[in-house]
């Protein structure tokens, strides 16, 4: 073995011990672990928890009446509406039960004072409705959805009721892409919900 090393230029036989000696070494060194992984965020936040809605499915109600229903990948019902009519549309989030999704209970509400001695509250979930043809209808967020936040009642205690409008424009169908948002992300995606002007 040193005949094969030391027959050859002395430089070419430093640069083969030394990769000898790396390569031998190499198995002893300390690798990549799962906590080396730039892609994983593997941070120990305690205390931290993660908020997010899991939702399976959404009901639509108009007037208290439940106009559409998406569980999983089955869906019934729509929206319909005259032109120049304007509905306003109440948004429930199914858990894995077909029960309703209580979303302010998954907020927590839990706040912490900052330097400031200001509360600093959880983001909260809102809507987001999109894709759909604008000469047919219009959709207005109501504005604590817009802003992604709850709208007190009367009495100054939270609501977590989600609702928006659609306003008929021309008679025709389209369809709108309704999504559950936490932050600025996007919990849940319901599947393309009808909606006829008559």
């Amino acid at each position: 073995m040193f005949t094969y090393f030391f027959e050859r230029d002395i430089t070419v036989t430093i640069s083969r011990l030394i990769l000898f000696a790396f390569v031998a070494v190499l198995p002893f060194m300390g690798g990549c672990s799962e906590s080396d992984n730039p892609i994983k965020d593997d941070h120990d936040h305690e205390g931290e928890q993660t908020l997010h809605a899991d939702a399976d499915g959404v009901l639509l109600k108009v007037d208290g009446v439940e106009i559409y229903r998406q569980f999983q990948d089955t869906q019934t019902g729509g929206i319909t509406l005259g032109e120049n009519d304007e509905i306003e549309v109440q948004v429930i989030f199914l858990d894995s039960h077909e029960e309703e999704l209580h979303l302010d209970e998954i907020t927590g509400a839990e706040e912490d004072d900052d330097e400031h001695g200001h509360g600093s509250e959880e983001e909260a979930f809102g809507l987001a409705i999109t894709e759909y043809d604008s000469v047919i209808i219009e959709v207005h967020l109501s504005e604590e959805d817009a802003d992604h936040g709850h709208a007190e009642d009367e009495h100054g205690e939270e609501e977590s009721e989600l609702s928006f409008e659609v306003v008929g424009l021309k008679a025709g169908k389209t369809t709108i892409k309704l999504q559950l948002l936490h932050g600025d992300h996007a919990d849940f995606t319901a599947l393309l919900i009808p909606v006829t002007v008559e």
